[in-house]
Formats: structure tokens, C-alpha cells, sequence
């Protein structure tokens, strides 16, 4: 058995061409990669979010409800109810309520009266 010999035919210019034609597209393409402008990016500060005004804060809690209860001898009043009597006492004496900058009232469950004073002058009381 006789061995084949492999030949090889010559390489012809257009198979060499063909061959580096392509690697040759590649280096191209990375050097244009390489000359391309950079991309710029913009980065803009981060947008400082606006605290709520106090009022708005404190609008958001949960507001403090006072109450004060008045008890004697079995019976019970609250100082706003006596408030709004004292009010309405002095209104019905012919006392502009809507002018009131001060208003005193003197609570005596004893004597089963309130007594108030209106702007420092106008006096009168009302029964518990």
C-alpha cells in the first residue's frame, strides 16, 4: 500500500486577499471604535425634596385633646361646657363675645356657681 501524498496547491493572491480581507475589516472597525467621540452624560445634583412647613408636620400628628372634669357631691361638669355657659351668660347680658381677649371663671361646686369675669371688668355668674 502505497501512500498519497498530500499536496497542496499554491495559494493564488485572491485566497490571501480573501483570507486578510477580513481581519483587516476588523482591525478598521476597532480602530474606528477607538476614534469615536465619547458619549457625554450629563449628571444633574439630586433634587433636594422640601420639608413640610412646621404647621404642616404638626397638623400631620395627632393632636393633644384636653379635657378637665369638674366632680362634686355627685355631679360633674366640664370647663369647656362651663366656659361656653359663662359665654353665652355675658351674650344674653348684651356682652360682645367675638371682642373677648380674657376670660376668668372662678368654679365653686360648694355654692353650685361659676363665677366669670369678662375683660377684666364685666362680672356675672351661672348656676352649675
Amino acid at each position: 500500500m502505497t501512500k498519497a501524498k498530500k499536496t497542496t496547491a499554491p495559494k493564488t493572491a485572491a485566497a490571501e486577499v480573501k483570507k486578510e480581507a477580513p481581519a483587516a475589516a476588523k482591525k478598521e472597525t476597532a480602530v474606528e471604535k477607538k476614534t469615536e467621540a465619547p458619549v457625554e452624560v450629563k449628571v444633574e445634583a439630586p433634587v433636594e425634596e422640601k420639608k413640610p412647613a412646621a404647621k404642616k408636620a404638626a397638623a400631620k400628628k395627632a393632636e393633644l385633646v384636653e379635657t378637665v372634669h369638674v366632680q362634686y357631691a355627685g355631679s360633674e361638669w366640664t370647663v369647656s361646657e362651663l366656659l361656653e355657659k359663662a359665654k353665652a351668660a355675658y351674650a344674653a347680658e348684651g356682652g360682645d363675645v367675638s371682642v373677648l381677649s380674657d376670660v376668668q371663671l372662678y368654679v365653686k361646686p360648694e355654692e353650685q356657681k361659676a363665677y366669670y369675669v369678662m375683660n377684666g371688668g364685666a362680672a356675672g355668674s351661672i348656676d352649675l
